[in-house]
């Protein structure tokens, strides 16, 4: 290898050669991988930059299970152990292939995953990096559903219920205060209330092979994803779907397969076809689906237990919008109990604040879930818990739940009629947010914002583009009494979803 390569003022020389170099250099390490010596002399500016390290060795070394995800772990191990480090050079598909003999099919899936735990990173034609940190970012599609910035006005944006319909907790606060209470003994005590396991058991869609509580429907759903998800395994999850549990999974180093919708539920000719890439967990959201409002019909959960049966998927569904959903309470764990975790949050029926959300299901799922959240917070507080069961058996908040159920539907079959009679298409589900169709996603958020409007832009809510642009509207915070309102909100809509592309857009 000749001593340097000369272009213009600058010499390049080979990792060897700078160590050899009788001129003492400043070295800057910009990585294992690379380095430059520079130093200044009569022909200028002089460098020298290295040639990057071969780790095929290293990682044809440490890969013993030569399937995506065992090449995946193997790669993220070395990161950890600082074997690779930040800015190295990967090989590429088809080096890492020939070596270990495999098809770069494989080692694509590899790179794929690990690039969706924020462990490397494709630059083209440059080739594949281990990034500047293996910490995941920040949930990115939680944080966007709040719509345009500095919207001063009406926020519809939230997917929060309306305050004034919530059961009033003084009265529940005042009762479960001043009686005696069996307070904690032991860390080691059942973490939920007998009392409100009876009632969750009475009202749960299936038997339930064990039951209990958390803190609220995302922290079920976290701990859920932490049991039984594995870096490189594939889940099925609705398209559009809840922005978190994009994030949740994107996160764990999950491969999503999205499915579409239709008024039934996923489509189930979409789950047969997903089937065939053998994911570990399916993800429903059966009731009020969020974004779309969808009901699973009770049909359609027929025919999905039926498609799985065969298979050993588990079955996750987030019933988050609970009693203020009209929807019947469908479950495929009527079908298949023991391989199906429900989730039911009583936030949006009984305030977002109680933090409450009972899990019942597997017991393969949740005894797990137990004993990981003993070396955790251990329980949700028995003393919010005793609240609960205030709130699910006095006779005025029952009834407070049954109207905000009632008025909940008004208000979105009001918008919905109002958008159609101005020609915007919406979805026409449950709950207390409307899925809208937009021809431009951006320009509907700018017109919106203009008139002091706020809501939630579509793409966080898919896991790939659908075609069609949405905005996601917030309808249980409108007021049905409020006839001005109603009138501007809907004629904004109407503006906004047919407003074109920004200049900066197109």
């Amino acid at each position: 290898m000749p001593l340097c390569a000369r272009k213009s003022n600058f010499l390049l020389f080979s990792r060897i050669d700078i160590i050899r170099c009788v001129i003492k250099p400043n070295h800057i390490n910009l990585s294992d991988s690379w380095k430059i010596c520079f130093w200044r002399g009569a022909v200028g500016q002089v460098s020298a930059v290295a040639a990057p390290i071969d780790h095929l060795p290293l990682l044809r070394e440490a890969i013993t299970d030569c399937s995506p995800k065992g090449i995946a772990a193997a790669v993220h191990r070395l990161i950890r152990a600082q074997k690779l480090n930040t800015g190295d050079r990967l090989p590429t598909v088809r080096e890492l292939a020939r070596a270990l003999a495999i098809s770069p099919a494989t080692v694509s899936e590899a790179w794929q995953v690990l690039g969706a735990v924020g462990a490397i990173q494709a630059r083209g034609r440059a080739g594949s990096f281990v990034k500047e940190t293996l910490e995941p970012g920040r949930p990115i599609r939680y944080l966007s559903i709040g719509g345009a910035p500095g919207v001063d006005g009406l926020d519809l944006s939230t997917g929060t219920p309306d305050p004034q319909l919530l059961p009033k907790l003084r009265e529940a606060l005042e009762r479960v205060t001043t009686r005696d209470l069996a307070w904690t003994t032991s860390y080691l005590d059942d973490p939920v209330l007998p009392q409100l396991e009876v009632i969750l058991r009475q009202n749960w869609p299936f038997e339930a092979q064990r039951v209990t509580v958390v803190d609220g429907a995302l922290d079920a759903l976290s701990r859920v994803v932490e049991q039984t998800i594995r870096l490189g395994d594939r889940v099925i999850m609705e398209n559009p779907g809840f922005p978190p549990l994009i994030d949740l999974l994107e996160r764990s180093g999950a491969e999503i397969i999205p499915v579409g919708m239709d008024d039934e539920g996923v489509r189930h000719a979409e789950v047969t076809l997903a089937l065939e890439k053998s994911p570990v967990a399916i993800f429903i959201q059966p009731r009020a689906q969020n974004p779309t409002g969808t009901n699973m019909s009770k049909a359609r959960s027929v025919v999905l237990a039926e498609i799985l049966r065969p298979t050993s998927i588990l079955v996750i569904e987030d019933d988050h919008s609970g009693e203020i959903a009209t929807g019947e309470d469908v479950s495929i764990g009527k079908f298949l109990p023991e391989r199906t975790v429900h989730i039911r949050s009583y936030s949006k029926s009984h305030g977002p604040d109680l933090r409450i959300a009972a899990v019942g299901g597997s017991a393969d799922v949740i005894d797990p879930l137990l004993s990981r959240r003993m070396l955790g917070p251990g329980w949700t507080s028995r003393l919010l818990q005793a609240v609960l069961i205030e709130l699910l058996t006095d006779k005025s908040a029952i009834a407070a739940v049954t109207r905000a159920r009632s008025r909940y539907a008004v208000r979105s079959l009001a918008l919905r009629a109002g958008l159609a009679g101005l020609g915007v298409t919406s979805s026409t589900g449950d709950g207390i947010n409307a899925w809208v169709e937009v021809a431009d996603e951006r320009a509907a958020l700018i017109t919106l914002a203009a008139t002091g409007i706020r809501v939630a832009p579509g793409t966080p809510f898919e896991v790939v583009p659908t075609g069609v642009h949405h905005v996601r509207v917030t309808t249980g915070l409108l007021h049905e009494d409020d006839t001005e309102q109603w009138q501007h909100v809907i004629t904004a809509l109407a503006t906004a979803a047919k407003a074109g592309p920004t200049l900066r857009g197109v």
